[in-house]
């Protein structure tokens, strides 16, 4: 029996840790953040499933968007570590403010600490953490701002305030407020507050945990056996409620856009298509050419055998984030020209300088080289004999893109090549 419990052990160990994920996150805001430790909630979650979390936080107490923005604390937080997610998390009732105060008190900082986190790592997503509104409203407030009366009221400002902000900053928001309506409208004998009916108790706490755990790393809660020191009964309520609102829709709580747009123009002769890549800068490229072949160069030329239509891709990634664009192409296989696949020339360098080697497995009687600029004007023209190896010399070419057409024994290819 201890050795089949061993077996079963080892085995969901090694499944967790096939698909272990790293992620750092730095934790912005307040006491709202700060009570219950929120952090170490998400990690303990993390750490459940196998993944690993590496946080930091600065959350002072009663801190707004304005004090984080200058505070020494938080810029160099921001830029102590290559984070993936900056939360950040606004004081509990300034996203409950009249729009005018919003606009100068809270959405301008919002933007500041976006761009502060980009400019540390253009990779970095701001995550916003929406709150929640009042468990019996702000009464404090309610005589000026009849909004935040109640709960429902004042809760649906602070939604729209956030979701705002994360449209505004194209980054991402975790819904908590959204989180705890549903539990609150579902289940109201769970107690998501603290005695002064404003911060989180340790089931609000779980909650907000369970709604950053889903969309840092894109897992089902359900899933997740971590239960803190709450109920199973209580815990799984909240895991099935964040499955519904946050992991069955995180496309709704999405706001950014492809870090990198792919596209390219093109130039099709015969059978052979030169492709120029016009993306963004990206982190990978991916071409496939409609017939079984691809290509991760930056701007291939693609010879095709046989005549019909064939769907171009070129897929881009930034980011973790991918963009596609595809075009459709009809290729009629020229009968007087042949192009060679696996016997035809290597070339190297590619961007080059001074000259350009090229070499083949096979010998050719008769080799001829054109260097054509990219208005089509022949710029140079060299024969060879009896060769396999070539070394054409570019130093007094002016710098710029040029095409190579090389004809062997009669037989053609063109390769795009760079001089620099």
């Amino acid at each position: 029996m201890k050795q089949l419990l061993f077996f079963l052990y080892f085995s969901a160990f090694s499944v967790i840790s096939y698909s272990q994920t790293t992620k750092k996150v730095l934790f912005l805001g307040n006491s709202y953040t700060a009570v219950n430790n929120l952090p170490l909630l998400v990690q303990n979650m993390a750490t459940s499933t196998g993944d690993i979390l590496i946080y930091d936080s600065n959350t002072p107490g009663g801190y707004r968007f304005l004090n984080h923005v200058t505070n020494t604390t938080t810029l160099n937080k921001i830029n102590a570590e290559q984070w993936d997610y900056v939360t950040l998390q606004a004081q509990s009732q300034e996203t409950s403010l009249p729009q005018s105060q919003m606009e100068s008190e809270v959405f301008p900082h919002a933007i500041t600490l976006s761009n502060a986190i980009r400019e540390n790592n253009e990779c970095a997503q701001p995550l916003f953490y929406m709150t929640w509104g009042r468990e019996n409203g702000d009464a404090n407030n309610c005589n000026n701002l009849p909004w935040v009366c109640t709960y429902e009221s004042m809760d649906d400002v602070i939604q729209s305030s956030y979701t705002f902000m994360a449209d505004t900053n194209t980054a991402k928001v975790a819904p908590v407020g959204a989180v705890w309506r549903y539990i609150r409208t579902n289940y109201p004998s769970i107690n998501l507050y603290a005695g002064d009916g404003s911060h989180p108790s340790l089931a609000g706490s779980y909650a907000a945990a369970c709604t950053f755990y889903t969309l840092i790393y894109k897992k089902d809660p359900t899933l997740m056996p971590w239960n803190s020191t709450l109920p199973e009964t209580a815990a799984n309520t909240i895991k099935l409620a964040t499955q519904t609102v946050v992991f069955n829709a995180l496309s709704n709580w999405d706001f950014t856009g492809p870090p990198a747009t792919a596209s390219f123009t093109e130039v099709v002769t015969d059978g052979a298509i030169d492709f120029t890549n016009t993306s963004d800068t990206a982190d990978t490229i991916f071409w496939d050419f409609g017939d079984g072949n691809t290509s991760t160069e930056t701007s291939p030329v693609h010879n095709y055998t046989e005549s019909g239509a064939y769907t171009v891709s070129l897929t881009v990634t930034k980011c973790g984030k991918a963009n596609t664009v595809t075009k459709d192409f009809n290729i009629d296989i020229s009968l007087s020209t042949v192009y060679f696949k696996r016997d035809f020339f290597s070339l190297s360098p590619n961007p080059a300088t001074h000259y350009i080697n090229m070499s083949s497995i096979k010998t050719y009687k008769t080799i001829c080289v054109q260097l054509i600029d990219m208005t089509g004007k022949l710029v140079s023209e060299n024969t060879w004999k009896s060769t396999n190896a070539i070394k054409l010399d570019i130093s007094r070419v002016q710098n710029g893109i040029y095409f190579l057409n090389i004809i062997a024994d009669g037989s053609h290819h063109s390769k795009k090549v760079i001089k620099k």
